[in-house]
């Protein structure tokens, strides 16, 4: 007597990309256990938790990591989850494998959020679910051997519950992802923002106090436990200008042309630049993108606050903004490492399911898809076939200034559409005044 085992169509979707994530999974594992490749998490995350499951509590001493002492480096919370395989995994090929799977969790989790996003903007499930996860596997060594998956498909997971209106909830898992990783607080604003412009004042309050509440509990853990949480603020405020930066490639490329003297040199977990170029934009970048980031939450203020602005418009817009946001916080930066376009993935999803010009659509996602396959060419060239600290090839430098311009055309487009969007509105609004 058979098994008769009826699977739905939906349940196809899910077995279909698990599947394609187990077996690239195996594929890594073994090209990391078989050979010398570098690897964060057998590297970096596995001295970390050990240190960790040996008495060690976060930021009270350093640990021998990446084959130095290391600082920690991370928010407080991206430790629990370095630490999560460490606890069912003693040794460092246990642990590779225990990450992996934790990472395919959060796949997963993500997968749910494409379909989720799907079925609220009308699109087809299949179609948002393959797209996701093609622009996931497109960047799969940094899914795999990395953390960064973590907080954007927590970062994900927020934006689809205030898409459901569950808007205290979606604050508390924005202000954890923050805690796993800095780069969600940017949103916390543009949220406030966008619950206010539906008249959700009550909500947008308890949404806020929800925010500041789930930080400070996360802080007041580690300072109980006589640990500085913050203490990582200090490693990152003091960074470098690192090579994969915007403004280094910029600086790297006149160097080729000898228009500029650099040098480079491994610090801080990363290959960067020195000279006087680069010394003067690495202490410029952050500044610069504090005020860039304050300029467009005064902009998305007015226009969603002041202007009269159509409700119908409130969803394509706050999307936008996101976009512009994350970018902003990406490449007005003195950072631009690899795995950051995995942070992207979310609010390229949604630019692709709101409405608007399929054209418009299609080029974005084809500069977005190019730019992750330069960044796969950009970590094979100047990662794999040079060594820490060595200068870069002609070649390297040529892909990562293509990759980053690619970015910037993508960045600006977004923000001529935005500005567009908004004299509409404007014109519109003229046009209906009375004589």
């Amino acid at each position: 007597m058979g098994l008769d085992v009826n699977i739905t169509g939906r349940q196809r979707n899910y077995i279909l990309f698990i599947g394609i994530y187990a077996v690239l999974s195996a594929i890594l594992f073994a090209v990391v256990y078989l050979t010398d490749m570098p690897s964060s998490v057998c590297d970096g995350y596995f001295p970390y938790a050990d240190a960790m499951a040996n008495g060690i509590f976060p930021y009270t001493e350093e640990v021998w990591a990446y084959d130095e002492w290391r600082t920690w480096e991370y928010p407080p919370m991206a430790y629990l989850f370095l630490f999560i395989p460490r606890m069912f995994a003693p040794s460092v090929a246990g642990y590779q494998v225990a990450f992996i799977v934790m990472t395919g969790l959060f796949f997963i989790l993500g997968l749910w959020c494409s379909e989720r996003l799907a079925d609220r903007m009308g699109h087809d499930r299949l179609r948002i679910m393959a797209l996701y996860s093609v622009l996931m596997f497109l960047m799969f060594e940094f899914l795999t051997d990395r953390f960064d998956m973590i907080p954007m498909i927590l970062t994900f997971l927020a934006l689809i519950l205030a898409m459901d209106r569950k808007y205290t909830w979606a604050f508390v898992v924005l202000a954890f992802a923050t805690t796993v990783k800095l780069y969600p607080a940017i949103f916390f604003p543009i949220l406030a923002i966008y619950m206010l412009a539906k008249g959700e004042r009550m909500g947008a309050l308890k949404g806020v106090a929800a925010f500041i509440i789930t930080g400070l509990a996360v802080l007041a853990l580690f300072y109980l436990c006589g640990a500085d949480p913050l203490s990582f603020t200090k490693y990152h405020t003091d960074r470098p200008l690192e090579m994969e930066s915007v403004i280094a490639s910029l600086i790297e490329f006149t160097a080729l042309l000898g228009l500029t003297d650099v040098s480079y040199g491994f610090d801080f977990g990363s290959d960067n630049i020195y000279g006087s170029l680069p010394d003067i934009f690495s202490g410029l970048m952050l500044p610069l993108m504090a005020v860039v980031l304050v300029l467009l939450y005064a902009h998305y203020a007015y226009w969603t606050l002041r202007s009269g602005l159509d409700k119908s418009k409130l969803r394509p817009d706050t999307c936008l903004v996101l976009t512009i946001a994350m970018m902003t916080f990406i490449l007005v930066s003195t950072v631009f490492s690899g795995q950051y376009m995995v942070w992207l993935i979310p609010f390229v999803l949604l630019l692709y399911v709101i409405p608007g010009k399929r054209e418009e659509k299609d080029t974005m996602m084809k500069l977005f898809v190019i730019g992750e396959v330069l960044t796969q060419l950009d970590f094979l060239v100047n990662f794999g076939f040079r060594g820490e600290g060595e200068a870069m090839s002609a070649l390297g430098i040529l892909i990562l200034l293509t990759r980053n311009i690619m970015m910037v055309v993508l960045y600006l487009g977004l923000t001529m559409r935005l500005i567009e969007n908004d004299r509409g509105k404007l014109f519109r609004r003229k046009a209906r005044a009375p004589e």
